[in-house]
């Protein structure tokens, strides 16, 4: 039997279907079971088209027509033009209503999505095994210590997804560098995504057993200044360890900035590091581990800034840096003798 969204189907007018089917029951003195048979539907369908609920299908219209010598409408093309303009108008509104719950599935965010989505209720259903990655699972070392620094400035982490974003422009290089640090610490290396809405990238590792041996290992997921995340223990027991989560932290959350004062008509420019962040537990380890190192950091609410001109050159010397976009500045001028007293290959 055929379905009642089968078979081209015809528009008419406001009560005119209901006229025409009327007139054709009258005509073939049949009841409603029987007049159902000639058109090969159910009589629920017969009275769902009496009340105009759905369109009548044109091949219904032509069988009724031939069997009880009812004239064609004139205007039979035009109503099947209208019923096609009202499916178009349909399928329109359909589209723009599933578009504003669902997003374009035809964009690789949304096949994604969709294909997480689906693997879900898959593994739910018993038809899809859990496969979890090969990653590695490193020892405590000085460069899972910067790595962890890394995460606690430009690091977040989800239920499945450890995510780190940079800034697709500035820290070029760095991306580079912490793929391949990645790929030293866990055995592979990230998911590169540069985002559309803004110059960012993501670099993401995916995977359950990661994620946890990230929470094992003193990471927390979630929002990082509501839990004011802080520095895991393991690192605050060795010096060494505590410089290369700092590296990470200033490579992250940190800049330097380029300080110019006149005196006695000359110039001098200064290069100034400065970290900011909102976690006071982090403020803290930067400006305990910078007074640690004898560098003298000067405290200014949610900034850590390093004026002196001895403690600028000891901090790239003793923590440096893995960021070029810190590191760029080795050529420039830090007392304004117009010679760089950084050295950066210490």
């Amino acid at each position: 039997m055929p379905s009642k969204y089968s078979d081209s189907r015809i528009k008419f007018p406001k009560g005119e279907q209901r006229k025409f089917l009327e007139s054709a029951l009258q005509k073939s003195n049949l009841d409603s079971i029987k007049f159902s048979r000639l058109v090969n539907v159910s009589p629920r369908t017969i009275r769902d088209w009496k009340r105009e609920k759905y369109n009548i299908t044109e091949n219904a219209v032509k069988i009724l027509c031939n069997k009880h010598d009812i004239i064609l409408p004139n205007n039979l093309e035009q109503l099947k033009i209208n019923w096609q303009n009202l499916r178009s108008e349909t399928c329109r509104i359909g589209a723009k209503a599933r578009y504003k719950i669902y997003g374009n599935f035809s964009t690789p965010e949304g096949r994604r999505k969709g294909g997480h989505n689906a693997l879900q209720i898959l593994r739910k259903r018993g038809l899809a095994a859990w496969c979890s990655k090969p990653y590695l699972y490193p020892k405590k070392s000085i460069r899972l210590a910067e790595f962890v620094g890394i995460m606690l400035g430009d690091g977040g982490i989800t239920k499945e997804q450890a995510t780190v974003t940079l800034n697709t422009v500035a820290d070029k290089k760095y991306i580079k560098y912490v793929a391949n640090l990645g790929k030293t610490l866990f055995g592979q290396k990230p998911k590169i995504a540069p985002r559309k809405d803004c110059k960012a990238t993501n670099l993401r590792y995916s995977g359950i057993n990661l994620i946890n041996y990230l929470l094992k290992i003193g990471l927390k997921k979630g929002d990082k200044v509501k839990q004011q995340v802080s520095v895991p223990m393991w690192i605050m027991g060795s010096i060494e360890y505590k410089i290369a989560c700092l590296r990470g932290l200033m490579d992250t959350d940190g800049c330097i900035s380029r300080c110019t004062h006149k005196y006695k008509s000359k110039s001098y420019t200064y290069l100034n590091p400065c970290f900011a962040n909102r976690s006071k537990p982090l403020l803290n380890f930067v400006t305990k581990t910078l007074d640690e190192l004898n560098l003298h950091p000067s405290v200014a609410g949610e900034r850590i800034w390093l004026y002196n001109k001895a403690s600028v050159i000891d901090y790239f010397n003793i923590v440096g840096s893995s960021n070029f976009r810190l590191l760029r500045y080795k050529e420039d001028i830090p007392n304004g003798s117009g010679k760089s007293l950084l050295n950066f290959d210490a």
